[in-house]
């Protein structure tokens, strides 16, 4: 198994040292300690809008395949990858599961 698919199960929330808000359109990120803006595009900010602390990133890109109507396989490797990336860079952190 792919390292990045090992967190399919986990499950993301935002951290709150991230600040996030829409400019002409585009998501923009700030992180707050490291003062820096960080945009992303469609598909990483319907990913973001997805992360609630609820929703394991499974079933985030269970509902990007369904939504930008490609294969699971790529969904979830792709998701996986970007969602370690914000977690890498603190915007995310992942619940701890009881």
């Amino acid at each position: 198994m792919n390292s990045d698919v090992a967190i399919a199960d986990r499950v993301p929330e935002r951290s709150p040292s991230t600040a996030w808000q829409i400019v002409e359109g585009e998501l923009v990120l700030l992180r707050l300690k490291e003062n820096e803006l960080l945009g992303l595009n469609h598909v990483g900010r319907r990913i973001w809008e997805m992360v609630d602390g609820k929703r394991t990133v499974a079933q985030i890109a269970d509902v990007l395949a369904i939504e930008f109507k490609v294969p699971i396989e790529s969904v979830l490797a792709d998701s996986c990858r970007f969602i370690n990336e914000l977690a890498t860079i603190g915007a995310i952190t992942f619940r701890a599961v009881a």
